[in-house]
């Protein structure tokens, strides 16, 4: 990790000046700054008396930044954030990394492009063990290595991070909070009685709605090649409307052949759900995924899957069914703050009956943008087509939907709560029918902690 720091840090690399000689004296203990040394300092261009602060921050006399920053306060735009940093360092240097980590987190939310501050952070992160906001700080500077070799080290960095915890177990709880913001509220379907499904429509609900899950991941490298990977799940969803809530579990194990710049992988993955009246199974689905994820080049990753499935319904036996599921993604990093990501999907349902059998095209982007005052915004738009393969009986036509997905979350990433960041998000659903009893609009609200700033 220092060497990705030193990567960044292009005003470090450089030969110093003689006053660094008076500052730094080969084996000297910590001591103030004499009349002579100062005197050498205060005639210094500011961006000199910088490299020689940094110089400073590292060395046994990290005291001094804190005496010279006070005594001859940094000038110009820039001054708030490089004394944050500065004083961040040396906090670093003494063993106070929780307060270091502060420090560079108080700068970034004021300019998240600090690519320097970002390392130290990032570094700082993993002293401390906190691996999740880690990994999200170093997939971040991976797209703006200045090289391969550069983005080679950040991503063998990240696998030894990875490494060093095989199983890991996560979990959250988020709120949906007040009238009609709920995505199980405002459809407005009628089904047919004579097919066996429920008459009465979905009228709006209202009330409070709350998510919850936990799941776990192990994984465990197999020689230099190989590598295995199993993991495993449990989410549920409740609402005041009983009839809304969902129970699901979900688990895949997968064998991965690892390349230079990713993996190709092969393995299964089943999920189950759950009735929230019984709490009995009452849908499964199992079957083989193909993945791959390759980091083309350090600002392109390439990520893709294919999955076949096998789908018993076990309460209604003809809506059992077959899927396949292709899915692929590009992401690009413009800069350590900001990247998009275009994805694309396909898949094909096929039942006993066409008029539950389908095809569904998808196409989207997402954008991850941090920005000034600690917000990080993530934007993502999704447009769906689906189109079915029978004649519905009551309407004499053949459906075909159109959908259009928005949402928006708002991380504040300079808030944080024992390890973790506030992120509220909303997710507006428009469903577009020619069978007008498919219309329907649906609205989301979700509040919850992320480790992911």
């Amino acid at each position: 990790m220092p060497s990705l720091i030193r990567s960044f840090a292009t005003t470090a690399r450089r030969a110093t000046f003689c006053a660094l000689v008076l500052f730094l004296p080969v084996g000297a203990e910590a001591a103030a700054p004499t009349a002579q040394q100062l005197a050498i300092y205060e005639k210094l261009p500011e961006t000199d008396r910088i490299r020689l602060l940094m110089q400073l921050a590292k060395s046994p006399d990290a005291d001094n930044v804190t005496y010279l920053l006070q005594r001859h306060p940094l000038e110009g735009p820039f001054a708030a954030n490089r004394k944050l940093f500065l004083e961040g360092v040396v906090l670093k240097s003494q063993g106070k990394y929780t307060q270091a980590a502060a420090k560079f987190r108080q700068a970034l939310a004021d300019d998240p492009s600090l690519t320097l501050v970002r390392a130290e952070l990032a570094e700082t992160l993993v002293i401390l063990q906190e691996d999740d906001s880690a990994l999200h700080q170093l997939k971040l500077l991976e797209s703006e290595a200045p090289d391969a070799q550069a983005a080679s080290g950040i991503r063998s960095f990240i696998d030894k991070v990875d490494s060093r915890r095989p199983l890991i177990f996560t979990g959250y709880v988020s709120l949906a909070p007040s009238t009609n913001l709920n995505s199980g509220s405002r459809h407005s379907t009628v089904y047919s009685p004579t097919l066996g499904f429920d008459l009465t429509p979905d009228a709006p609900k209202s009330g409070i709605g709350m998510a919850s899950g936990v799941s776990a991941a192990f994984s465990k490298r197999l020689g230099n090649d190989f590598m295995f990977v199993a993991a495993g799940s449990a989410d549920m969803t409740l609402y005041n409307e009983k009839d809304f809530n969902s129970y699901g579990t979900s688990q895949s194990i997968e064998f991965r052949h690892l390349l230079p710049q990713g993996y190709v992988g092969m393995g299964v993955v089943s999920s189950q759900q759950f009735d929230n009246q019984d709490y009995g199974p009452n849908y499964l689905s199992y079957g083989p995924r193909i993945s791959t994820s390759l980091q083309v080049t350090p600002q392109n990753h390439l990520s893709a899957s294919v999955v076949y499935e096998w789908r018993d319904n076990l309460t209604k036996g003809a809506m059992d069914s077959t899927a396949i599921m292709l899915d692929a993604a590009w992401n690009h990093g413009w800069s350590s703050s900001f990247n998009t990501t275009i994805f694309a999907g396909y898949d094909r349902i096929k039942t006993a009956s066409d008029v539950s059998s389908y095809h569904t095209f998808s196409s989207g982007l997402s954008v991850y943008k941090e920005l000034t005052h600690g917000i990080t915004a993530t934007l993502t738009g999704t447009l769906t087509e689906t189109k079915y393969d029978g004649m519905n009986g009551i309407a004499a036509k053949i459906r075909h939907d159109n959908r259009v997905v928005g949402s928006i979350a708002i991380t504040k990433r300079d808030f944080n709560i024992y390890g973790f960041a506030p992120s509220l998000s909303y997710t507006f659903v428009e469903n577009f029918s020619n069978i007008g009893n498919y219309d329907y609009t649906s609205n989301a609200i979700d509040f919850r902690l992320t480790k992911d700033f």
